[in-house]
């Protein structure tokens, strides 16, 4: 399993979390439990978008990379809390997460399958 695999992963999974953590926003559920997801779904969004942030750049300029690779994350991160004053925090969140886990299982789907080598019985051009 490569690096872009475990971010799509992360990404769902992350997505997924904040979206759980709506819905025991909804169902009444203590603070400690919905604090706990909501750190645990942004590191796994933060690992998820840093790759995406990362695959936005060209593969020649590795400084440029680590750059977009933070920035992009912190960039989505300032514009939710840019919304949070004007709604219910959670419910931003949720949606975020149904996004983010839309986004991550269409990515997982459309991830080209991993190809074996094939064995070479004779010589070069022998199938």
């Amino acid at each position: 399993m490569d690096l872009r695999a475990i971010a799509r992963w992360a990404g769902l999974v992350g997505g997924l979390a904040w979206l759980t953590r709506y819905l025991l926003d909804l169902a009444g559920a203590g603070q400690s439990i919905l604090s706990v997801v909501y750190w645990l779904g942004l590191a796994l969004l933060f690992a998820a978008m840093a790759s995406m942030g990362a695959g936005l750049v060209s593969s020649s300029a590795t400084w440029l990379r680590a750059i977009v690779a933070v920035a992009f994350p912190l960039l989505v991160w300032s514009v939710l809390e840019v919304l949070h004053p004007s709604g219910n925090a959670y419910a931003i969140d949720g949606v975020f997460g149904l996004l983010a886990a839309v986004i991550a299982a269409v990515a997982i789907a459309k991830a080209p399958r991993e190809r074996r080598p094939r064995t070479r019985s004779a010589g070069a051009h022998a199938r």
